[in-house]
């Protein structure tokens, strides 16, 4: 079957209600109170992340049956398909433990990538219900709680870099990338909510070292390609998708792709 590149208008809708629909799940589990187990990794899961790829998996079906769909939570239980020309990657719940210790820093992600980029995307905040899309050539938004809709871009490099790093995975290699940066704040922030802070212009950089996987960057990736941003490998190279066991190696996103001979070297 073949299929637009990204989803059209109403496509659109139906995937975002189902967003809505995973970040409430989440938020009345919360109010009921959750426990987590530790997945083989380590890392933990709740049955919200569960509840919460169920919706998203049923939703992305609804549109796609035969399409090809990446979860954490089922990659987690073993099922991890290959990677193919396009593919689907659901990260119900980034940033549990910020969820598990009663901070806000979490999201609901879904993410398209065809041809080895992400090509469209959204991103959910549950506490606050702001939703952000974006879609390859079609540019990027961000949706309220009360149904405003406002077109968002990134900013131009200032003089005074904004990072973003992470709080929960802050690493010697990231640090002294940041450090080196003249004149540049740092905000610590969780999830993938990063990506979307560079996108609507409110930050410039976010350096990541440490690993992540797909399903973590690329709704995220594809708002912020969408708004104007790019994400680069070590290798200089907008950063891809459909890699062996979809790990991640390290990454620069950035606001304003220009802004690489003004930084650092990064690698």
């Amino acid at each position: 079957m073949t299929h637009a590149a990204t989803p059209d208008g109403a496509a659109r809708r139906q995937l975002e209600a189902a967003m809505r629909a995973a970040g409430h799940a989440i938020e009345a589990m919360k109010a009921a109170g959750l426990e987590a187990r530790d997945k083989a990794d380590r890392s933990p899961v709740t049955e919200a992340d569960e509840a919460a790829e169920r919706i998203l998996e049923a939703a992305v079906r609804a549109l796609e049956p035969d399409a090809t769909i990446v979860g954490e939570e089922a990659a987690s239980a073993g099922r991890m398909p290959p990677p193919s020309g396009r593919f689907w990657l659901i990260d119900p719940l980034d940033g549990t433990r910020d969820f598990l210790a009663g901070r806000d820093g979490y999201t609901v992600n879904l993410g398209l990538v065809v041809a080895g980029a992400p090509v469209f995307g959204l991103v959910l905040h549950p506490p606050s219900g702001r939703l952000w899309g974006g879609a390859q050539g079609e540019g990027a938004w961000r949706l309220d709680r009360d149904g405003t809709r406002t077109p968002i871009r990134t900013r131009p490099l200032p003089d005074a870099p904004a990072l973003l790093v992470s709080h929960a995975h802050l690493d010697a290699r990231t640090r002294a990338w940041v450090e080196s940066v003249p004149g540049a704040t740092r905000t610590d922030a969780g999830s993938s909510i990063k990506f979307c802070l560079l996108a609507e212009g409110a930050a410039d950089a976010y350096p990541r070292f440490g690993p992540t996987m797909e399903w973590d960057t690329a709704a995220g990736d594809a708002v912020l390609r969408a708004a104007g941003g790019l994400t680069l490998g070590e290798d200089g190279q907008p950063f891809r998708y459909g890699k062996p066991g979809y790990r991640n190696g390290p990454f620069l996103a950035l606001a304003d792709p220009r802004a690489t001979g003004r930084l650092p070297a990064f690698g």
